[in-house]
């Protein structure tokens, strides 16, 4: 089952630097300036297969499979889609195409795979229970890369990502403005963790 990205207009948190121009970075770092990504799709395994885009002659360019050139980055309206590594120890390894949510002192790049789907809540027997009760099951894979100013990255995902959050946070807390203000407002106690680094980007850049 195919993966279709669609490139989106209505992100909140853009790149700075990406604004000037639309274009696409290969792995081996050459750059392909475009007016305009229209889209990219990827197989079940991450790897690009189809590909559509408007060059600078305003030709649209439709590209499939091995025809596709190795591609690490793409930007389109400041916003950046980048291949993300399933593991932080095998960088050249499996990868998967996510966005970077949030930029700054610290960045975080995002691949969201998680689909939410509603079953009948079934009986030890097999049978379904008579209320009709619903639960909601969560499949697939979520991956979160953090990058700290010094070049560290963490995964931060899942229970593996537990440690990370313990290093990320006592990073966080060296601001003083931040960890007086993550301990007295209770939005901390609810609010993503994209939502609590893009707080303290704001806060201490």
């Amino acid at each position: 089952m195919y993966k279709i990205i669609i490139i989106s207009f209505l992100m909140l948190i853009s790149i700075r630097d990406c604004f000037t121009q639309n274009y696409f970075i290969t792995t081996q770092n050459d750059s392909i300036p475009c007016n305009q990504i229209n889209f990219f799709d990827t197989n079940a395994q991450g790897k690009m297969i189809d590909l559509e885009y408007v060059n600078k002659e305003n030709v649209t360019i439709r590209l499939k499979k091995n025809d596709i050139p190795d591609i690490k980055t793409l930007c389109q309206n400041g916003f950046i889609y980048l291949r993300l590594p399933l593991s932080l120890k095998k960088p050249d390894g499996y990868y998967r195409y996510g966005k970077r949510m949030v930029i700054g002192k610290i960045i975080v790049d995002v691949f969201d795979d998680v689909q939410t789907s509603y079953r009948l809540k079934e009986n030890f027997d097999g049978s379904y229970n008579a209320q009709g009760v619903m639960r909601e099951t969560r499949d697939g894979i979520y991956i979160r890369h953090v990058r700290l100013p010094d070049g560290s990255v963490y995964e931060v995902s899942g229970l593996k990502g537990i440690k990370a959050l313990k290093s990320i946070r006592k990073f966080m807390f060296e601001c003083e403005q931040y960890k007086k203000e993550y301990f007295s407002n209770p939005k901390y106690q609810t609010c993503t963790f994209e939502e609590a680094v893009y707080d303290y980007n704001k806060m201490c850049p």
